[in-house]
């Protein structure tokens, strides 16, 4: 934090708790350089420092990134699908009738149990 934006945090602040605050903004500072993210603070009159948002912390270039394909979707809609190009020219589109009854009946039959007569 540079010595101009301090300036305008010691006048907002009591003398006698400026130790106080440079101490915060110490162990703030020290904080930022170690975890590499921003934070959005205030102070209150007594120097006590109060984190309003913290940043996302960096990107690990090691991990996955996604890489959008070339032709949108929207442009090609063969792209969107998993069919291949030789049978999508030939199909049609399928009739919504079903083939089942429209109750079910449930039968739970007993076990085998052997015949004793």
């Amino acid at each position: 934090m540079d010595l101009p934006a301090r300036a305008q945090l010691y006048a907002f602040v009591h003398p006698v708790c400026w130790p106080w605050l440079w101490f915060q903004l110490w162990r703030l500072g020290a904080w930022i350089q170690s975890s590499k993210r921003d934070v959005l603070f205030r102070v209150d009159r007594y120097g006590n420092l109060r984190i309003d948002f913290i940043s996302d912390a960096p990107r690990d270039p090691s991990r996955y990134t996604y890489e959008a394909p070339a032709v949108p979707a929207w442009a090609e809609p063969r792209l969107a699908s998993d069919m291949p190009e030789s049978l999508a020219a030939t199909a049609r589109p399928a009739l919504c009738v079903t083939a089942l009854p429209l109750h079910e009946l449930h039968l739970i039959s007993a076990y085998d149990v052997p015949d004793t007569s």
